[in-house]
């Protein structure tokens, strides 16, 4: 008989949620108090080996998620290892209710005096203490944020947004303080029970994301328009402060979870250059800071106007010069079997003076707008025609996966396909909005969200369902 090959031991089913977690702390000390009168409070602290009481050491209090506690938390989160690293405590305190923190007053005073008997136990550099949480444990760090920013250097924030109903009226924070949330961009909520579903399953849970940012802007002082920073799955936006700053983190294809980095993303991006001193936050530089990407654009379909870095730049200034998606009216390929061929798929494409706006090229139109000349700065030449798939391009004739459109006067490029493939660009989409990278990088659908309202842009209603 023939043999059949190595085929049957290629493809497997294994549970990947688990391995999602970090090696638990093997060093964690159980504490108990009274705290709360008339219960008996637990929590656990790691202590760097290299502990020297004569020394001052920042203080983190990581908050658990709902239906866990402390102790379960702890190989969740990577605090340990740069605890060693960097020379840090941490906290994984118990909720004071079963598995879960009541966001009330009773939790946020049990914090507080939580953070004092630390404080009290070990040399703790009081201008160095940083709070955050997961899910539930978002909620209550936003909760104790919003009473007692004076404690805090930073604040971080996971994956549990607080929805607007349980913010009280008129309820805001009580002062400035440096945050970073870390989203899920696949982090979904369904309504409430019996409730018609949403046409849009991330509404629910991006327009928190909103109410969640937002209600820093004010106390902040942050600036409107972000700094943009995509590195390959991890979507950053930097909004600068007058008093304090924000970073949104949003992770490409990541649901309600808290990544096994995010210690390490805080730590570099916020922890590691914010103090509080005397209820004064002050950035002495992070590790890691997030400058932008020089060479990255962002397009929004319906928009004619492009966002580059942290600015937005016009492309021509005309009404009708904006990005527009042009489908295909049916079918006439060759054969009929529904692989969604190159030319009966629809794309975006962004008037020939986008190559201006994002590169500073020379655009000229020749022989009556039907042939487009782009020159870049670096002296190559690209040169499109107006119903064909061939460009000119590094002397020699090229094809896209979609031909240049002149329609009323303008010239449109289906830029996705020429920066990707023949400018060895990385190119990703996400709800008609679309990344042009020098490097390897993976937009959005909140990222996206965000840069389509700062452009004006527009999103395709869903397709009906068969």
């Amino acid at each position: 008989m023939k043999s059949m090959g190595m085929f049957h031991g290629a493809v497997g089913n294994i549970d990947l949620g688990p391995m999602h977690s970090c090696p638990q702390p093997e060093h964690l000390i159980e504490r108990q108090a009274e705290l709360v009168k008339g219960m008996n409070n637990v929590w656990y602290e790691y202590v760097p080996e290299s502990y020297d009481p004569s020394k001052k050491y920042p203080l983190i209090v990581q908050l658990h998620g709902g239906g866990m506690d402390g102790m379960r938390w702890t190989k969740m989160t990577a605090w340990h290892l740069l605890a060693e690293e960097k020379g840090l405590i941490v906290i994984y305190p118990n909720s004071p209710g079963y598995q879960t923190w009541a966001l009330g007053e009773r939790d946020v005073q049990f914090l507080y005096d939580l953070i004092q008997t630390v404080c009290n136990q070990y040399s703790i550099d009081r201008s160095r203490i940083y709070m955050q949480g997961m899910s539930n444990g978002d909620q209550m760090t936003l909760a104790f944020s919003l009473k007692h920013p004076e404690i805090l250097a930073a604040a971080g924030f996971a994956t549990g947004p607080t929805a607007a109903y349980l913010f009280e009226d008129g309820e805001k924070p009580a002062g400035a303080l440096p945050v970073i949330q870390m989203r899920g961009e696949k982090d979904v909520l369904g309504g409430a029970p019996g409730s018609e579903p949403t046409a849009d399953i991330y509404e629910l849970r991006y327009s928190m994301n909103d109410l969640n940012k937002e209600i820093w802007e004010e106390p902040n002082g942050l600036t409107p328009l972000p700094v943009l920073t995509v590195k390959g799955k991890d979507n950053f936006l930097f909004y600068k402060g007058e008093k304090a700053d924000l970073v949104y983190w949003e992770v490409r294809d990541m649901g309600h979870r808290e990544p096994p980095d995010e210690a390490q993303t805080f730590w570099e991006r916020m922890y590691s250059g914010w103090i509080n001193e005397n209820g004064k936050h002050i950035n002495t530089g992070v590790d890691c800071p997030l400058t932008g990407d020089d060479n990255a654009y962002v397009l929004s379909l319906g928009s004619g106007i492009i966002y580059k870095k942290d600015r937005i730049v016009s492309m021509g200034g005309d009404e009708n010069a904006i990005v527009r998606y042009f489908a295909p009216m049916g079918g006439g390929g060759f054969g009929s079997f529904g692989l969604d061929e190159m030319l009966e798929t629809g794309a975006l494409f962004a008037p020939a003076e986008f190559f201006a706006a994002a590169f500073g090229a020379v655009v000229e139109h020749f022989n009556a707008g039907t042939r487009v000349k782009v020159t870049f700065d670096d002296g190559k030449v690209a040169v499109f025609y107006a119903g064909s798939t061939m460009v000119h391009w590094e002397e020699g004739y090229r094809s896209m996966k979609k031909p240049s459109v002149q329609l009323c006067g303008k010239f449109y490029i289906p830029v996705g396909e020429f920066c990707g493939d023949l400018m060895d660009l990385c190119v990703s989409e996400a709800d008609d909005c679309m990344l042009i990278s020098s490097r390897q990088s993976q937009l959005g659908r909140y990222t996206a969200r965000t840069m389509r309202k700062l452009l004006g842009g527009q999103k395709r209603p869903p397709e009906p369902k068969n």
